[in-house]
């Protein structure tokens, strides 16, 4: 039989396109979804390229105000996640809040020891209890440049030391103030009280409690990450960069915890997540999202809490990894609901692959029962 007679004795239907053997509502709701997908995907390599530019300007702003104060400054400080760092406008003194070492330190380049009077040291310690996290952000040329114009409406104090302490704090310090030269720079040190870690944590209490109520997570456990993170600096940043009290990368954390939090995916500009109340929801509802969702297979609820600790540093696919040498979390899963609590502590101390996470989770641990109510 010839081809063309062949076909010409099939069945009609078997020669239509198949879409065409769809009901026509099906044909289409196929079309819309992949429409969809393809939106949906659209976004996302928008915003990782958006994050990519982000992040080199931000780097780019950091290299480059570096580069300025080196020009006067021979060991050259910048803010990071424990310090906080200002210059004068000219760059010939320095006011340093070091959170971890509960310490301020003031250096003068080009002056002579013999005009460094009391009342220079008192001026600039002012200048350090007066400072707002707003007013901060808008005089700091690196985030003013790369992390988002609008600065963040917060009028709370960077320090958390309230101006009638002044005096009490100078009078104590006398004692212990120190004064180092080093070339032509002249440092004073003055040490804060020591309870001073604990009183920072008390000012930001009300705005946890809240936050972690809502979000279903510990108190003590939201606390001692902030301590581990930033020592309750509300200025913090680092290199990746991550910002404020809880250090959330944009990003990564950020996006998702935006997405748990919002039902939208963003990119957060630094003036948000230097705002204390949205940088501290933000962290609370990443560590319900980390909880209930991506490490929800493990069964222990202590378990679970070391591995939300981790992931919270490094990530649920590296805290995977360290029990199953995959990012699977199903099958970590399955060895982690094996082991005891402490078992699992232990195995996460031993095996995360990076130091940095090791040392991570048995700091947050520590730092939980001071917060113990």
């Amino acid at each position: 039989m010839k081809r063309r007679q062949l076909f010409t004795l099939l069945p009609a239907a078997l020669l239509l396109p198949s879409s065409l053997l769809l009901p026509a509502n099906a044909a289409r709701a196929e079309t819309e979804f992949e429409r969809y997908k393809r939106q949906q995907q659209a976004g996302v390599d928008n915003l990782k390229l958006d994050w990519q530019r982000y992040r080199s300007r931000y780097l780019e702003a950091y290299r480059s105000y570096q580069r300025r104060v080196s020009r006067v400054w021979a060991s050259p400080e910048l803010s990071g996640r424990t310090q906080w760092v200002e210059y004068n406008q000219d760059l010939s003194s320095k006011r340093v809040v070091d959170f971890e070492r509960n310490e301020v330190r003031l250096s003068f380049t080009n002056l002579d020891g013999a005009r460094l009077s009391e009342q220079r040291i008192r001026a600039e310690f002012e200048k350090v209890i007066a400072a707002t996290i707003g007013e901060s952000y808008q005089q700091d040329p690196v985030l003013a440049d790369a992390a988002g114009k609008q600065a963040p409406t917060s009028a709370d104090s960077v320090t958390q030391i309230a101006p009638e302490d002044i005096n009490r704090l100078l009078e104590q310090a006398k004692q212990q103030q120190e004064t180092t030269r080093k070339g032509d720079v002249i440092t004073v040190t003055i040490p804060l009280n020591t309870n001073a870690v604990p009183q920072r944590a008390q000012g930001y209490l009300p705005t946890v409690k809240a936050a972690a109520r809502k979000w279903n997570v510990p108190v003590p456990l939201v606390l001692a990450i902030m301590q581990t993170e930033s020592a309750f600096n509300p200025m913090a940043r680092s290199h990746i960069p991550a910002f404020g009290l809880m250090q959330i990368v944009p990003g990564s954390a950020g996006r998702d915890a935006s997405k748990h939090a919002y039902g939208r995916e963003r990119l957060l500009s630094g003036s948000e997540l230097f705002q204390p109340e949205t940088n501290i929801e933000l962290g609370c509802a990443y560590l319900n999202l980390l909880d209930t969702r991506y490490l929800k297979a493990i069964t222990n609820p202590r378990s679970r809490q070391f591995c939300t600790i981790a992931a919270y540093n490094t990530g649920a696919g590296n805290v995977a990894r360290a029990f199953s040498g995959n990012t699977s979390v199903s099958a970590a899963a399955k060895r982690i609901n094996a082991m005891t609590p402490t078992q699992v502590y232990a195995h996460l101390r031993q095996n995360l692959k990076y130091q940095e996470a090791r040392n991570y989770i048995y700091k947050v641990t520590q730092a939980m029962p001071a917060y113990q109510a």
